[in-house]
């Protein structure tokens, strides 16, 4: 009994697992998600080609817009330069007359005006719809570098902040003082010289004298000559003795140079005079006089 129905077990079991095994697999795909997917690529590419189609819109409309008359460059001011040309400046820029404003890169403009060596900082702005503005500061020249290693002796301008920014031509002015016994290797213009030691003392005389005292101007000094030695060394254009500052202490051995010369001019003293030493001794201040 117990054999037959294993029998029958497992007849049922081989002709269940036979139609599983010849049934064919069904997949269901939802249509709408087909659709859905048809509708999103297809938006896709929409977008795509609207924003290629506005932004060539957009560049088109830009030349179309800077080749018109309306942002056409008619009017360029230029403030702020002395020693520089106005023609200089628009030539460095690359500004022609009646070019498009739009384009102009103003940036590219700056930084080549920037170049000149007498061009300290510079600012363009665009004064729609056609009007360009430039500003310029030109670097303030304080005396005239003497390089002593230079074969020809050359000249250098030296602004206010103890910079070297160009060459001495004869096309500039020459009414500056001349610093004398400087030494420097290598490259000398857009170097800083150190503000300290003898040429920092030689600054700080230039600087208080160009603060325009009557007695002892920034006009009336020829040279200004470093000594290891001797320290400074002023020389007057139109008096041709020595004034010894020495080393350090300039500020006051300034004013007290001031107070003596103006007691000297007062009483007609200065043709007499050989020589002038600043703190000769324990403060004192030694007027040498011209032999008789």
């Amino acid at each position: 009994m117990i054999s037959r129905f294993c029998v029958v077990v497992r007849s049922l079991g081989q002709r269940f697992l036979r139609r599983r095994a010849g049934k064919p697999r069904v997949v269901v795909v939802d249509q709408h998600a087909k659709g859905r997917l048809r509708k999103f690529s297809g938006t896709g590419t929409a977008v795509l080609l609207l924003a290629a189609l506005l932004f060539a819109g957009t560049w088109l409309s830009y030349k179309a817009l800077d080749r018109s008359d309306i942002f056409r460059l008619t009017m360029v001011s230029v403030q702020g330069n002395r020693m520089t040309s106005q023609a200089q400046i628009l030539d460095l820029a690359g500004i022609e007359q009646g070019r498009g404003l739009l384009s102009f890169d103003v940036a590219r403009a700056e930084e080549r005006i920037g170049r000149h060596p007498w061009i300290d900082q510079v600012t363009i702005q665009r004064i729609w719809p056609s009007t360009l503005t430039i500003q310029v500061s030109e670097h303030q020249p304080l005396a005239m570098l003497n390089i002593e290693h230079e074969k020809d002796g050359n000249l250098y301008y030296v602004d206010r902040k103890c910079k070297v920014f160009a060459r001495v031509e004869n096309v500039y002015d020459l009414d500056f003082p001349v610093i004398t016994g400087v030494e420097l290797q290598g490259e000398v213009i857009g170097r800083t010289l150190a503000g300290k030691g003898l040429i920092g003392d030689a600054f700080q005389f230039l600087r208080l004298a160009a603060r325009g005292n009557p007695i002892v101007p920034l006009q009336t000094i020829s040279e200004v000559h470093l000594s290891r030695d001797q320290g400074l060394i002023v020389y007057l254009v139109d008096r041709p003795f020595p004034i010894y500052m020495g080393h350090g202490s300039i500020r006051t051995g300034y004013y007290q140079l001031v107070k003596l010369l103006e007691r000297l001019y007062r009483k007609k003293k200065i043709p007499e005079i050989k020589e002038i030493r600043m703190g000769y001794q324990q403060g004192r201040i030694l007027v040498a006089k011209v032999d008789s």
